[in-house]
């Protein structure tokens, strides 16, 4: 949770600490169901194979290790960090702006997600209520979808004789 000033989009952090581990000693981690739950896969330079990983450990030090506290998202909308690796590092970027208070939460990626129980598939299904009584019409200046043309009415400011 920041605590702090407001942390403004395009601030960096990290790099991820932690140790390095090879990937074929990784597997024998996994296998032995002893993974920390706190590792970053890190890729080769092409970005074809998994090279190793960035484990800070199962219980790490929250000062020298913090980036490790960083939850996943629920719903991607709640998602304010990107993770990125750059030269074999684990970095996050913020993506939006983060007040006082707000939680920072970072995608850990998919095969992650569904492990920690994350329902990937239904993540960011639309929660709203839905009636399909009528065809949606697009917006023909910001291109946003709306129920119908009453709603596009209201969105351009026309609805209810333009009072």
């Amino acid at each position: 949770v920041n605590r702090g000033e407001a942390i403004p989009e395009g601030v960096l952090f990290g790099p991820y600490t932690g140790e390095f581990i090879p990937a074929a000693e990784y597997e024998e981690i996994k296998k032995a169901k002893m993974e920390s739950g706190n590792a970053w896969e890190i890729r080769d330079q092409y970005n074809n194979k998994t090279v190793g990983y960035i484990d800070p450990g199962m219980n790490p030090d929250p000062q020298l290790h913090w980036m490790a506290k960083i939850n996943c998202p629920t719903k991607t909308q709640e998602q304010n960090l990107v993770g990125f690796q750059l030269a074999g590092q684990i970095y996050y970027r913020v993506i939006m702006d983060i007040p006082y208070g707000k939680e920072l939460l970072v995608w850990y990626g998919k095969t992650y997600a569904e492990e920690i129980g994350i329902e990937v598939e239904t993540v960011d299904k639309y929660t709203g209520d839905e009636d399909h009584t009528e065809e949606a019409v697009k917006c023909g200046y910001c291109g946003t979808g709306m129920g119908g043309e009453q709603k596009l009415e209201d969105h351009l400011g026309m609805g209810d004789n333009g009072s």
